[in-house]
């Protein structure tokens, strides 16, 4: 009976183990049919999915250019001659439009109060003068007294000792002359004291005294110097372009009252030409160097001027530095206060790296970059934009030249998209074109174009670009 029950044991579990591999063979496909579904839902990307990109190369050029800049012309020499004293004019020999000489007289004037000045400095020196006089006697008294003093105080003290010795005998010589000879010779000293005194006091009047009668000289030969400025000259060979007083009109020095100039000279052989160069070239000024520049008096013709001072500073309003150029003026063909364009040379001394406008993005919020095409995917690489050369931009970042980058650069353009670059050709900037005109902003002029308003001026960016 144990025998039976052990064999239909053994054919139990026979049983069950043949059911378990059924089981396990009949869910295999089921799993693996699973696993198969599974991987085909990842995507797979073929050639043919992978979108076609224009790109440009990053042009590695030294930046020459152009600019057009208004300028400001000015006489080299431009002076308001006022006079250094107040009177009324008596005689003026220019007028408007008179050529001068320097050196050459073209007004005289005549000031009352000056002449009354001058005599009355010249009568307070003569009187001064006399009372030194009588000053230089009483010292010269008091000397000869002073020596008349000395002789009775020596006679009187050889009398005193003469008496002295003889006293020295009993009644030879009374007691009481000794001491009276005695009180003479100390009255004797002390009255030539006195005098020593009064004769330093005497001199010191006659120092003060003397002291006044070299300032009254002075200021007499002053009032003398004072006159010749009655006659006013020219500071300089120049053109009277300003005539503002006539015959009897009161003139005054400049700050004193509200007197006008007598006349305005002007040198017009030599010219200054003022233009503001943007702070983003100024670096770039090189002294010497000739620049041409046109006004509207002459519009078909260029003149030149040569760089001669710099104003090394920048207007706080502006961003601008004034540069200074001199034109000799033959003829005076051209004149003060007229306005000139100046055709202003920008060249970078060291090359950089250039790109047509639209392959820069400055629209995103983020920052302004470039979309680099390596390896077959965009990358996103922070630039700077510098100046504009002709149709391209200059950009300072981690490029290099060669480098493929997206003609037409947009956000949309996500780093690691997987492009298929398309070369195309830009157009290298070589030699500056026409000079570009500046602009007006809200009332503050610039000179140079940024950028930006180039780009947005451009027409191939009018489209939008597409979207990877």
């Amino acid at each position: 009976m144990s025998v039976l029950r052990r064999h239909r044991k053994i054919e139990e579990v026979a049983l069950i183990i043949q059911t378990a591999l059924t089981v396990s063979i009949s869910l295999a496909p089921m799993v693996l049919l699973s696993a198969c579904s599974e991987k085909a839902v990842v995507p797979h990307t073929t050639a043919q999915d992978i979108q076609e990109l224009p790109v440009t190369e990053v042009i590695k050029q030294t930046l020459s250019r152009v600019d057009q800049l208004p300028g400001e012309i000015q006489a080299y020499q431009d002076v308001a001659v006022y006079p250094k004293v107040p009177g009324f004019i008596d005689w003026i020999g220019v007028d408007r439009g008179s050529k001068v000489k320097k050196g050459q007289v073209i007004c005289r004037l005549i000031a009352p109060e000056l002449l009354a000045q001058s005599n009355e400095s010249a009568a307070k020196a003569k009187a001064v003068s006399g009372e030194l006089q009588q000053a230089q006697s009483k010292l010269a008294s008091a000397k000869a007294s002073l020596l008349e003093a000395k002789a009775q105080l020596a006679g009187d003290e050889d009398t005193y000792n003469r008496t002295k010795e003889a006293s020295l005998v009993p009644g030879v010589v009374a007691p009481n002359d000794v001491v009276v000879l005695g009180q003479k010779v100390e009255a004797d000293k002390e009255k030539v004291k006195a005098w020593q005194e009064n004769i330093a006091a005497a001199a010191n009047a006659v120092k003060s005294l003397t002291d006044s009668l070299v300032a009254a000289k002075k200021a007499s030969e002053n009032y003398k110097d004072i006159s010749q400025y009655l006659t006013i000259t020219a500071p300089f060979d120049g053109y009277v372009t300003e005539r503002n007083m006539h015959v009897g009109s009161f003139v005054g020095p400049l700050g004193h009252g509200a007197y006008p100039s007598i006349v305005r000279v002007q040198e017009l052989d030599l010219l200054r030409i003022v233009t503001p160069v943007p702070e983003a070239i100024a670096g770039g000024v090189v002294p010497g160097a000739d620049v041409e520049f046109t006004v509207s008096t002459h519009p078909s013709e260029k003149f030149k001027g040569k760089v001669a001072r710099i104003g090394n500073y920048l207007d706080q309003k502006t961003r601008t530095m004034p540069v200074e150029l001199n034109y000799p003026n033959p003829g005076w063909r051209i004149l003060p206060g007229m306005f000139c364009e100046v055709f202003w040379p920008t060249k970078r001394p060291h090359p950089s790296l250039f790109l047509p406008p639209s392959a820069v993005e400055t629209t995103s919020t983020l920052s302004t970059f470039v979309c680099r095409v390596k390896d077959g995917e965009v990358e996103w690489v922070p630039v700077v934009r510098g100046e504009m050369m002709n149709s391209l931009t200059e950009v300072f970042g981690e490029l290099k030249p060669g480098d493929l980058v997206a003609l037409r650069c947009t956000d949309a353009l996500k780093p690691h998209t997987k492009v298929k670059p398309i070369l195309t050709a830009v157009k290298e900037a070589h030699a500056p074109e026409s000079a570009r005109p500046g602009y007006n902003n809200r009332g503050v002029f610039y000179q140079t174009p940024d950028a930006e308003k180039a780009d947005l001026k451009a027409p191939e960016n009018t489209d939008k670009p597409k979207a990877f």
